[in-house]
């Protein structure tokens, strides 16, 4: 029977499946992931109508931390969950007017929110400091393994808005040094301490409060409105895998999602994804190539948004490179596409 959430209805199902891909688990190994939960596999796939609440996760951290022992499980799992910041929800975080504002982005774009974590914004003479906190009561361990995930993805942020490596600053960390801590070198890209007064990242107040010079208020609020579209286009109710991979590309970089990705999320094979698609008719560059088609048309019929921002949406670090793939899916070009749609 399942049991009665005590936690509120927040959806933390993002999580678990980032984790789960971190561990490489195959779909035999599901049951003894989610034991304990009164869970279905479906929980973990993208589109799922399941929701899994804060105790039902917590029970599947305990369960990963005893099919694993590897203690930089935070650190690799915060490191895979960085993918979040990019695609159409990290363009929100791109396209604030300064660094502040990035930090802020509305919290209901960002598919992996967890109401066991919080980040508190404040400034003081030299610094904006993000405090990390998580819930009360949880191992210490548990503890560990939150913070190190949420500090790389608050990193992540960082470095998709600044759209370079994060070289000021620091990281500072309340819980004791842990025994791998030689290895946060090598996941963190400014220096790190412990046994501190609270979980911070500290930024130089300068940084954050620097006006982004090539910010575009209108193509910031036309993403704002795609981001709700988007996200909202596929039913939750909807679990076929084509619907399920759609999900995946929406909320992830599509240009950079591969197919192994894509498996992998699922915790498939490569060759078993081919071979569930085929028997819908369909192939993952079908399926990738229709969506990109489509939306490239969906941001297009927006007149705030500029082809290079479109080609940025999409995943297109050269525009070039877009405006040639445009015209494959569409036979015109984008200005061509957006001059018809005027007459």
């Amino acid at each position: 029977m399942r049991r009665e959430q005590t936690t509120g209805s927040f959806n933390c199902s993002g999580y678990a499946q980032g984790v789960a891909q971190v561990l490489q688990l195959k779909e035999s190994d599901l049951g003894r992931y989610l034991h304990g939960t009164g869970l279905p596999r479906d929980v973990l796939y993208a589109g799922s109508e399941v929701h899994m609440d804060v105790d039902d996760f917590l029970r599947v951290i305990e369960n990963a931390k005893q099919m694993v022992d590897d203690p930089e499980v935070g650190l690799r799992c915060g490191q895979n969950l960085q993918r979040s910041v990019h695609g159409p929800i990290g363009f929100l975080s791109m396209n604030a007017p300064d660094l502040f504002s990035a930090l802020m982005t509305p919290a209901q774009f960002a598919p992996l929110r967890l109401p066991l974590l919080d980040t508190r914004l404040s400034f003081d003479a030299d610094w904006l400091n993000c405090e990390m906190q998580v819930r009360a009561g949880l191992p210490e361990d548990t503890q560990r393994i939150l913070l190190e995930a949420f500090a790389l993805t608050l990193q992540a942020n960082v470095e998709a808005y600044l759209g370079a490596p994060l070289t000021q600053g620091n990281f500072t960390f309340a819980y004791p040094r842990p025994a791998h801590h030689a290895s946060y070198p090598h996941y963190f890209h400014i220096p790190v301490s412990f046994e501190g007064t609270s979980h911070v990242l500290r930024l130089p107040a300068e940084m954050a409060r620097e006006a982004k010079p090539d910010q575009d208020p209108q193509a910031y609020a036309a993403a704002h409105q795609l981001c709700t579209e988007l996200l909202n286009r596929i039913p939750d109710t909807s679990l076929d895998i084509d619907n399920r991979i759609r999900r995946l590309l929406l909320s992830h970089s599509i240009g950079a999602m591969t197919e192994d990705d894509v498996s992998r999320a699922l915790f498939i094979s490569k060759r078993t994804l081919a071979r569930r698609l085929a028997a819908r008719g369909q192939s993952y560059r079908q399926l990738r190539e229709t969506l990109l088609a489509e939306l490239s048309a969906r941001y297009l019929t927006e007149d705030r948004l500029s082809v290079d921002a479109t080609a940025n949406l999409l995943g297109y670090h050269d525009a070039a490179n877009f405006r040639r793939a445009f015209r494959r899916w569409h036979q015109m070009t984008p200005t061509e596409f957006r001059d018809r749609l005027s007459t």
